[in-house]
């Protein structure tokens, strides 16, 4: 069975992968689903228009969604300077990410490091007011 601390450590392996260039930020993510798979991502920056970017948490996503799998547990993310194998104590993902995860996986468990800790929090506890769309499944 993956514990939260497997999944943190897949997503800091993950990190090594991030092209960021442009801030010299580097996330990594690993989500997992229920049936156990778990699926990496790593923030991918794009030089000459920054919005072309995408964050870490949703190219895991998109990965897993694109090998088909749709019941998600959990994400876990970490980041911090590029240069550096430290990772950042106070990462929480994006308000975009965040109601991607909404959308995309449901209220799943976001684990990550706050005040030098390891935590785990619901998407829903992180962005107060989503955005819903009443006709969404």
């Amino acid at each position: 069975m993956i514990t939260n601390l497997d999944l943190i450590r897949i997503a800091k392996n993950a990190r090594k992968n991030a092209v960021c260039s442009r801030t010299n930020y580097s996330v990594g993510a690993a989500l997992i689903t229920t049936e156990g798979n778990v699926y990496i991502g790593a923030n991918i920056e794009e030089y000459s228009i920054l919005g072309l970017s995408n964050c870490a948490e949703r190219v895991a996503i998109q990965n897993a969604l694109s090998h088909g799998e749709r019941d998600f547990k959990a994400i876990a993310v970490v980041g911090g300077k590029s240069t550096s194998e430290e990772v950042d104590a106070t990462l929480i993902p994006c308000g975009t990410c965040l109601q991607y995860i909404l959308d995309m996986c449901k209220d799943i468990d976001i684990i990550m490091y706050m005040d030098k800790k390891l935590v785990e929090l619901k998407a829903s506890d992180l962005l107060k007011v989503p955005f819903i769309l009443e006709n969404h499944n």
